[in-house]
Formats: C-alpha cells, structure tokens, sequence
C-alpha cells in the first residue's frame, strides 16, 4: 500500500489486491501440488467452485445490502489504529475473499501433509491451534487494541484445533474452511458496526 500509496489497500484498489492473491493462490497451488492432489484436481476444484458459488453469493449480498444498513462506526469510538475492515466499503471484500483463499491453501497444504506423514489427527489439532493462535499474538506488533488481538487470537486457534478435523472427518474440508473463515469476517464486522455505533444524537 505504501509503495502505491494507498491509504486503504483493499477498498481503494480492490481489483489490484484480489488479483495479486489469486496469482499467490495459483502459485501455492502449483508448489503444494502433490500434497493437495486429491483436493487440488481439476474435477474437485471445480467441485468447490460449484459448492461456494451460492455461499458467495450470500456473502455478496450481506456486504452491499445488509452490512450497509448497520450503523456506521463512530470515529471517536473506534481505536487510535483501527483495522482497515472498521470502515470498509463492500469493495474491501472482494480482495480479502481471494486473501482468505490464498491463506487456506497452505492450511489445507498442511493439514493434508501432516495426515499422509502419519501425524495423529490430535496432534496435528493441537498443532495448529498453537500455531494459528500464536501467529494472531503478532498483531499486537501492528498497534491494534488489546481487545482486537485477544478475539482474533481466541477465534484462531479455535479454528486451528477443528479445522483437521473438517477436512479428515466430513470430506469437503476445504468449503467448510472457508466458509467459516469467511463467516467470522462478517460476523465480526457486524459486531463492530453496533458495539462502535455512531450515537443516535450524532446521525
């Protein structure tokens, strides 16, 4: 962003950030090939394809007609850095779907990797959530409030200890990864939108 000179990466060049991670989810894609052959064939990634395609559209339509009808966030409320998706349009979800896609390919990457090397399925549960958490504690380093890194570090390693879980015991890991990484996008976003409520004798 600071290259481009963006103040807002996602919202003010949505097109530009959606394709640079498609290109990093093609490029990841090719490198975990062997390892995401089952999930990463031709025939099953169009599965997927298929499968998301009506869940993003719902996604759609929560951004551009739903998530508009909250009330704004205050700026007075929000934090002194606060994260870019406080004041996004529905524009900033359209990079950060293909940012969310780049991120589970080396999840699935290394969930399905660990399962063919014979990892226990716990150990690998627990593995992740240490990890997932543990990379979310960085985020104090990016000057955001206690509180933000507390949930997303919470919301993490949760999703680190069932996500294995997913993709070994209902076979379409992968949307439900997803989908449900993208889920707490939203919801949070929600969340956000009334606890940061502009007050009524402000609108």
């Amino acid at each position: 962003m600071d290259a481009l000179s963006l103040g807002s990466g996602y919202d003010h060049a949505p097109m530009l950030f959606a394709a640079f991670y498609l290109m990093w989810s093609g490029i990841a894609l090719v490198l975990f090939r062997s390892v995401l052959a089952a999930h990463a064939a031709p025939r099953r990634i169009i599965s997927h394809v298929i499968a998301l395609a009506p869940i993003m559209l719902i996604y759609a339509f929560y951004v551009t007609v739903l998530l508009p009808l909250l009330p704004d966030v205050s700026v007075e409320r929000a934090p002194a850095n606060p994260p870019e998706f406080m004041f996004a349009s529905a524009w900033y979800y359209v990079p950060k779907s293909a940012d969310i896609l780049f991120q589970q390919i080396p999840v699935a990457a290394m969930i399905l990797g660990a399962h063919r090397a014979r990892i226990p399925l716990r150990t690998i549960s627990f593995g992740l959530a240490i990890l997932f958490g543990s990379l979310h504690l960085l985020l104090i380093f990016d000057g955001m409030t206690a509180l933000y890194v507390t949930r997303f570090t919470v919301a993490a390693t949760i999703f680190g200890l069932f996500l294995p879980y997913l993709y070994r015991r209902t076979g379409n890991g992968f949307r439900w990864a997803y989908g449900l990484h993208w889920s707490f996008y939203a919801v949070d976003a929600a969340v956000t939108h009334l606890v940061l409520a502009v007050p009524q004798w402000m609108m």
